[in-house]
């Protein structure tokens, strides 16, 4: 179970790192091929995949969460019985001994506790307030002996699961009062929150991938062998449509970045392509920001177009 914690831990932790690096670091233009007879790369949505990305994370602490926090806790007991001497009279009574018990998700032990001497149980109730004043209760069972007081659950129980941990102190009550039964077994299960979580995971993981494949990508291929430029523009990996134009290396005789005012204030750009028609050849088809970026776009096109 350790090893499992300690695996996800580091897949979240690796996660944010790159989540980190790739939004000070990581570049819209992604290029494929470089030579001197072809140009081929794509101009990704950075601000889609970072968003996809992050909340894709999101699902990993949701993953995370099952095996570290969900889990169900049993309490076994038996009633043993014992011979007294007492002033050379032999008497019979019993002693109560009890293991506590918590299985993780996958209802592997977590950890175990040995109860000697129960005698009894409590219900503890705590109070807190919330940010807009209202008064919240939460529970505690805690089991009782004669040296101490141990919980039966580390986490505390909201008034939504009041009657459920009323039910668990009413068995313990009724074992206790009853010197014939002989065996308890009390289990408190909180698995059907494992199964939420995994729907919440997958759920985010889904809505992840939705915003990146919602995302523009432009993959821009020129050849100089054809004299041609394909410009193709995607959504969805292409898989729902793809749009495919042809040019003529011949027709370009410019390429720039293009400014517009921001509604936010400053202003957004994307690179054009000037054909000799007279023709403007937007690669992205709305402004962003990012002048440096869009400036190295240019100068890589420039550079490819000038070489022989």
């Amino acid at each position: 179970m350790e090893n499992t914690n300690s695996l996800l831990g580091y897949v979240l932790l690796i996660t944010n790192l790159f989540l980190v690096w790739y939004f000070l670091r990581g570049k819209n233009l992604k290029i494929h091929k470089q030579t001197q007879n072809q140009l081929n790369f794509t101009i990704q949505p950075k601000w889609f995949l970072f968003i996809g990305l992050f909340i894709g994370q999101a699902g990993i602490i949701c993953l995370y969460t099952i095996f570290t926090i969900i889990s169900s806790t049993q309490l076994s007991c038996d009633r043993v019985p014992q011979n007294l001497q007492t002033f050379s009279i032999e008497q019979k009574s019993s002693i109560i001994i009890c293991e506590l018990r918590e299985f993780d998700f996958l209802d592997r032990q977590k950890s175990q506790k040995k109860i000697t001497g129960l005698i009894g149980t409590r219900l503890e109730k705590d109070t807190k307030t919330d940010k807009e004043g209202k008064i919240l209760y939460t529970y505690r069972v805690k089991l009782l002996t004669n040296t101490e007081s141990i919980l039966f659950t580390q986490i505390a129980y909201s008034d939504y699961f009041l009657k459920e941990v009323e039910l668990i102190i009413l068995k313990i009550k009724n074992f206790l009062a009853q010197p014939l039964e002989k065996n308890l077994v009390v289990k408190q299960d909180d698995t059907f929150k494992g199964y939420a979580a995994i729907g919440g995971t997958l759920f985010l993981f889904l809505v992840g991938l939705l915003i990146i494949a919602a995302g523009s990508f432009i993959n821009c291929n020129f050849e100089k062998e054809s004299n041609s430029l394909t410009l193709s523009r995607y959504r969805w990996f292409g898989k729902l449509g793809k749009a495919v134009f042809l040019y003529s290396l011949k027709e370009i005789i410019d390429i720039k970045v293009e400014s517009s005012d921001s509604s936010e204030g400053g202003f957004v750009y994307r690179v054009t392509l000037m054909l000799a028609s007279g023709e403007t050849v937007p690669l992205s088809g709305c402004y962003s920001s990012g002048f440096e970026e869009k400036q190295e776009i240019v100068k890589t096109i420039k550079s490819f177009l000038a070489s022989s």
